[in-house]
């Protein structure tokens, strides 16, 4: 018989003493998750959510208006400093603002009358630098020949299997010509252009004046000093960020055009040109420059050592470019976040194509400068850039 006398002195377990963790296992915290300050309302979600898609309706289906304003107001901003220039010296502003619009208009004609004739040349080149390439380019041809014919003796397998049912009827859908589309595109092109310079000479010459009637409408004296010294803030640094990338853009082109003809390249200006251009794209432009010259090169040259040197040298312009010396500058005054720079290149591409990513980083940044200037949209400001 168990004597139970020996369990008396043993004491019992208690209920709630916690068990010695495992090796390797991390503690649970110890404070837990606290709950938000306040409750989203649903409605409000909901609201908010179909104006977003409202938004983006609106800005795809309006692109056609909607670009000429965006981009004759970035252009406002880099050419108003000018303007205000001859201000001081007793030009008035509407004199000043068709000086800015015609000397614009005229140096994009000169330089598309003389890069037309480089340009018309490479594109009439066009068959026979495809054949170059193929010649030049013949292992990488021969493996896409080889899964073209697959992928034909897979066509032809199924169509065959096809047959067996019955005959298969073929519709063939005929859109407008090559001459159409391109009378089309002109024209289009031809109404945007004269659409941008006559918005362009209004923002320049009635700008100020609208934006301070509007300000004068404003009942609160408050109201009144902030949203005017937003305009400024805008104004100012806006226009400052543009005439520092376009003369750093500006520098590179001629850079990379001068590094061109050392190489022996043919028609550098026509690259430094593009390249100046492709600049205001970041990441993608310059990506897209690098294959441009390297085609040129494998085209012209003939040695692999000859034919990397000019894209390489591009490389190293554009890395010293976007590593050095456009933070150093910039830097000072506006800075952007890069995940949000390649999103707004993303999004403004797909909604206006290719000049909507050139304008999709003045845009990114006039953004910025109005979600700093109100408080609740400070968290959003802060998210895009320091």
């Amino acid at each position: 018989m168990t004597d139970r006398s020996q369990f008396a002195s043993i004491p019992p377990a208690h209920p709630t003493a916690p068990e010695a963790p495992l090796a390797g296992t991390p503690e649970p915290a110890t404070e837990p998750v606290p709950p938000p300050g306040h409750r989203r309302n649903p409605q409000t979600i909901a609201t908010v959510g179909l104006f977003v898609i409202a938004l983006l309706f609106a800005l795809y289906f309006g692109r056609d208006v909607l670009l000429p304003i965006m981009l004759a107001l970035i252009l406002s901003f880099l050419l108003r400093p000018l303007v205000r220039a001859l201000y001081r010296v007793r030009v008035p502003e509407g004199i000043g603002a068709a000086i800015m619009v015609l000397s614009l208009f005229s140096g994009v004609l000169l330089a598309v009358y003389t890069l037309s004739g480089p340009a018309a040349e490479w594109v009439n080149r066009m068959p026979r630098v495809m054949h170059e390439l193929e010649f030049k380019l013949g292992d990488i041809r021969a493996g896409i020949d080889r899964a073209r014919e697959a992928s034909r003796q897979i066509e032809q397998i199924t169509k065959e299997t096809g047959n067996e049912a019955g005959p298969v009827r073929e519709v063939v859908v005929r859109g407008p010509t090559l001459m159409e589309q391109a009378v089309s595109q002109v024209e289009t092109v031809l109404a945007n252009v004269v659409i941008l310079l006559v918005l362009l000479y209004f923002f320049l010459a009635r700008g100020r004046h609208s934006l301070e009637a509007l300000i004068g409408t404003m009942r609160n004296i408050d109201d009144r000093v902030h949203y005017a010294m937003v305009a400024a803030t805008l104004q100012q640094n806006i226009a400052a960020y543009l005439l520092t990338i376009t003369a750093i853009n500006t520098i590179l082109g001629l850079a990379t055009g001068l590094l061109m003809w050392l190489w022996g390249l043919p028609n550098p200006a026509l690259w430094g040109v593009m390249v100046a251009l492709a600049n205001y794209i970041p990441f993608i432009g310059p990506a897209v420059m690098t294959g441009v010259l390297f085609l040129v090169s494998v085209l012209t040259f003939d040695s692999l050592g000859t034919i990397i040197l000019p894209p390489l040298s591009f490389v190293a312009l554009t890395t010293i470019e976007g590593n050095f010396l456009t933070p150093m500058i910039v830097g000072r005054r506006l800075s952007l976040n890069p995940i949000a720079v390649f999103v707004s290149i993303l999004f403004w591409g797909w909604l206006w194509g290719i000049p909507g990513a050139l304008l999709a980083v003045p845009i990114l940044a006039i953004l910025k400068i109005l979600f700093d200037a109100h408080e609740p949209l400070k968290p959003v400001g802060a998210l895009l850039g320091d």
